[in-house]
């Protein structure tokens, strides 16, 4: 997804996503791809897995199960391009 499409489906300024964005890009959970001037912002699944394995094993003692997640649910659709 572009940063544009993104900033418009989360409804947030600019400088709020960057911030966060540069958050997820440190911890590398994700890339951009520069198509451009678009700037594509992708996920990292392989980072995302890693991490989820290491909370797993570490936080919650090797159970799967443990603490209570909400269903994900997307706020609204975004038409692809």
């Amino acid at each position: 997804m572009s940063v544009g499409e993104l900033r418009e489906y989360l409804d947030l300024a600019p400088a709020t996503l960057s911030a966060h964005l540069n958050v997820l890009r440190a911890a590398e959970l994700v890339e951009d791809q520069r198509e451009g001037r678009t700037i594509r912002v992708r996920a990292n699944y392989m980072q995302m897995n890693a991490l989820l394995a290491y909370l797993t094993e570490n936080c919650c003692a090797g159970d799967a199960d443990c603490g209570p997640v909400p269903a994900c649910k997307p706020r609204k659709t975004v038409a692809r391009r």
